[in-house]
């Protein structure tokens, strides 16, 4: 049989075609091969995916900052609520001597009540005339404070213990300046910590010279005359 040169050329070229495209399908499929990966690896890798790579949160100061003490709703106070109207001796003269004070925040009302307290059967009572006086300098730093931190005050929950009442107070001490009616126990109507470094800031001021306490849910100052410094919370 006869068969041209240009078949025979054509023929070649076709079957060498055929090879490399053979060849090209099986690399393909080998390759395929090597990428498939068991089936309990496969498992295991879909079980553990990669931890993504935490993102670097931005710093925010406000959180770094003390949270302020929450503003007090029914206070524990160093002595409960007194008897309303309660009657006092000298009631009528210990008002006009707190009228002479000028204070600009302070009623001579707020600061009577808490002398109407009663505790373990003793009442409490007024201040002698002689220590009027004494109150004085500690009710000008309460008004200045409550200028300051404008905002009202909810009460005054101490002033003035008889010796005999202020043994019946948990926690207070012989000597009191409460006894020498020197001291207030005060609740603002905001944090007792606000509260607090204002009445710090004011003895630095030279605005008085005295004790500045912090409690849960009051201050306490006093003008005893020297710095003291605590903190009960």
């Amino acid at each position: 049989m006869n068969i041209s040169r240009a078949t025979l050329q054509r023929r070649r070229f076709l079957q060498s075609g055929s090879v490399l495209g053979f060849g090209a399908i099986s690399s393909l499929c080998a390759g395929r091969k090597l990428l498939q990966l068991p089936t309990h690896l496969g498992a295991t890798r879909r079980q553990s995916p990669a931890s993504p790579v935490p993102s670097t949160p931005d710093l925010n100061l406000a959180d770094q900052q003390e949270s302020p003490l929450p503003v007090p709703d029914a206070p524990w106070e160093t002595e409960p609520s007194p008897p309303l109207g309660r009657p006092l001796e000298l009631e009528d003269s210990f008002r006009d001597f707190l009228l002479t004070l000028n204070l600009r925040h302070l009623s001579a009302e707020e600061i009577i009540d808490p002398h109407r307290g009663v505790l373990g059967g003793v009442e409490n009572t007024l201040p002698p005339v002689k220590l009027w006086e004494k109150l004085a300098p500690t009710l000008k730093v309460a008004d200045e404070l409550r200028e300051r931190l404008q905002t009202p005050m909810c009460r005054i929950t101490s002033g003035y213990r008889s010796p005999r009442y202020n043994a019946k107070v948990p926690g207070a001490v012989k000597g009191s300046y409460h006894t020498r009616n020197q001291a207030l126990d005060l609740v603002y109507f905001c944090s007792p910590r606000k509260a607090f470094d204002a009445a710090l800031q004011l003895r630095r001021e030279g605005f008085f010279r005295g004790g500045v306490g912090l409690y849960p849910t009051f201050i306490h100052l006093d003008t005893r005359g020297y710095a003291a410094t605590w903190r009960k919370v």
